[in-house]
């Protein structure tokens, strides 16, 4: 028994650096993924190579930044002549504003390096899915030109497409199924073939498919407002329309498909029929969620303080800056909590930093359980702490700082075997006021934690109520 070997691919990498393209090669050895890679480090070394046909190469990698012409403009020359091959970008920058330019200069996908060089990781399964994308699309293409030249030829075409499709007439019939279809959806051309059952294939109810609405020449505002996902209008093709939705029943967990429906015309321009073709695009769905639960992650690592689980002061002063602003908008309370821990360095240098790390957790800790699920902490620095405290004048303010400082106060910690130790903490509130700043409203809540240490510690200052002191 032999095995077929994949067929490599070329790519043809526009790069003038030389590291870069080392280690470009390097990334598709380690990949498996076969190819054969031609560098030139210009775009018109790049001109010259793409200049005669057959083409050398699957796809074209260019650097954004090369010498002479620059990578964009080199992908308005070559769509310019029309040349038919993906483009890839690769670029130092991030920004939204050189994607664009990529994918308005002709790029068919761009690439971010980061300093780290992770993107060489993800480059060559991404190169590959690109040629292969590509060419889907250029045969789909070509077989929808072919289907509007002539519906003679419709029956061999739409069974040996390898997306799946079906057609309808003018009387919303089935006369084509194909066995991609078929495979999708788990229904057989014998089932669909001759009936105006299809709607069976996707809904539990009959309703229209998006085929039956492009027969009926519905408005596009009725097509949106029954395909809500993301409806649009076709840019390949005339009076087509393509729209996403996810199916239960389909496969063992559902399946998300892609579907695109455009009519079919007579010479007239009559509508007399409907093609619609469907993708399966779950994994590309998981993977869009899976980054977006990915990038949640990161996001809230890059707020969150490592040791305590609050957040961390930079967030702190985005936050406090947005709960300002609205409640100055509709008038309404805000107090501001500003904790610090009594003798801490003395703890730190009795008993390690290690135990002073779990009397900050300890204060966190407490500091979750203590406020409302409207309010919000952080760690502000060191032993100092804060907390913001939506919708509360003072006197809710300071029930919330007494009850946090009692709780902790009965916190025991255990730095050494067989020895408890009690910690207390100093706090300051201060009450927004219409000529605050950030900086003001946060310097009053800590001129009111230095006079808590200063009146003996383990006590609530507020400066509002000169008399409400506790301890």
């Amino acid at each position: 028994m032999t095995t077929q070997r994949a067929i490599p691919l070329r790519i043809l990498l526009v790069d003038d650096d030389e590291h870069d393209q080392l280690t470009f090669r390097q990334a598709f050895h380690t990949s498996g993924i076969p190819c054969n890679i031609l560098n030139c480090t210009s775009s018109a070394a790049a001109l010259e190579i793409l200049g005669f046909e057959p083409l050398p190469c699957d796809v074209v990698v260019i650097h954004h930044h090369l010498p002479g012409i620059c990578g964009l403009e080199l992908c308005r020359m070559l769509i310019g002549r029309d040349v038919k091959i993906p483009l890839v970008i690769l670029t130092d920058h991030g920004s939204e504003d050189v994607a664009a330019d990529a994918l308005q200069a002709g790029a068919y996908e761009y690439v971010i390096k980061d300093r780290d060089n992770n993107y060489l990781a993800i480059v060559p399964a991404l190169i590959s899915k690109v040629v292969h994308k590509y060419a889907e699309r250029l045969l789909r293409k070509q077989i929808e030109e072919d289907l509007r030249e002539s519906r003679k030829r419709l029956a061999q075409i739409v069974e040996g497409f390898a997306v799946a499709t079906f057609v309808i007439d003018a009387r919303h019939t089935i006369t084509h199924w194909n066995r991609a279809c078929a495979n999708i959806t788990g229904v057989s051309a014998e089932e669909m073939i001759g009936t105006r059952h299809h709607w069976r294939a996707f809904y539990s109810t009959e309703r229209p498919v998006m085929a039956d609405l492009i027969v009926d020449g519905i408005s596009e505002e009725f097509l949106i407002r029954n395909y809500a996902r993301e409806c649009r209008r076709s840019t390949i093709i005339e009076g087509a329309y393509e729209a996403e939705d996810y199916f239960p029943h389909f496969g063992s967990g559902g399946k998300w498909l892609f579907f695109t429906a455009a009519p079919i015309r007579d010479r007239d321009g009559k509508i007399i029929g409907a093609i619609e073709t469907l993708q399966d695009i779950t994994e590309r769905k998981q993977a869009e969620q899976a980054l977006r639960e990915s990038e949640h992650r990161y996001y809230e690592l890059s707020i969150t303080d490592a040791l305590t689980g609050l957040y961390n002061s930079r967030h702190f002063h985005s936050q406090l800056q947005i709960e300002m602003e609205r409640a100055e908008r509709y008038r309404h309370p805000l107090s501001l909590l500003l904790l610090d821990v009594d003798d801490f360095k003395r703890f730190n240098d009795a008993y390690g930093h290690l135990e002073g790390d779990r009397v900050l957790a300890g204060l966190a800790q407490v500091i979750r359980e203590s406020i409302r699920h409207t309010d919000s902490a952080y760690r502000y620095g060191g032993e100092e702490f804060v907390a913001i405290l939506p919708e509360t004048d003072g006197e809710e303010a300071l029930r919330v700082a007494e009850r946090l400082r009692l709780a902790f106060a009965k916190t025991v910690f255990i730095p050494v075997a067989e020895k408890q130790v009690s910690m207390t903490v100093s706090i300051g509130i201060s009450c927004l006021r219409p000529e605050d700043d950030a900086k003001g409203f946060i310097h009053r809540a800590d001129n009111c934690t230095y006079s808590a240490k200063r009146q003996g510690k383990n006590r609530v200052v507020y400066e509002e109520l000169p008399n409400t002191a506790t301890s």
